[in-house]
């Protein structure tokens, strides 16, 4: 599972400061959390965090984020820094390329992802900035699941 935060777990508005959990970091909207656990508990999932919030956190810390906001499930790792790719589309082809024998689901809200190829786009969930990863997303990613499992 390649996974972003804003717009899928985070969906704060982006004129308001985030919510600041205890541990300094932003909060997750709990249905969002919910729903993405809801998957993990059907298909057993690695995660890969693509989110810009991956480069000012360790994979330790990101990991007691998830642990502390419920999250069933650790991340596995962050899609790596590409010395070329202009934009997050180009960063997840390059990404399922090197990874190219394992399934995958894309939950993330950046609209540039329209433009992947077609049969990487066969397994994206394109949420709303501040709906995120909602009930009609959760039965997108279902969908999905059925296709390819």
């Amino acid at each position: 599972m390649i996974l972003d935060l804003d717009g899928v777990l985070i969906t704060t508005p982006q004129w308001k400061p985030d919510q600041i959990g205890s541990d300094g970091y932003s909060e997750f909207n709990i249905n969002c959390v919910n729903n993405l656990n809801s998957i993990l508990s059907i298909v057993d999932f690695e995660i890969w965090l693509s989110s810009t919030r991956r480069t000012v956190k360790s994979l330790e810390e990101f990991n007691e984020i998830f642990k502390k906001r419920n999250v069933i499930q650790n991340i596995t790792g962050f899609l790596p820094e590409y010395p070329d790719p202009k934009n997050r589309r180009e960063e997840i082809e390059v990404f399922i390329k090197e990874n190219a024998d394992k399934y995958y689901l894309i939950i993330d809200d950046d609209k540039s992802l329209n433009g992947l190829e077609r049969r990487i786009k066969e397994n994206l969930v394109l949420t709303e900035y501040l709906k995120g990863f909602n009930s009609e997303k959760l039965e997108e990613a279902k969908k999905i699941i059925e296709k390819t499992t």
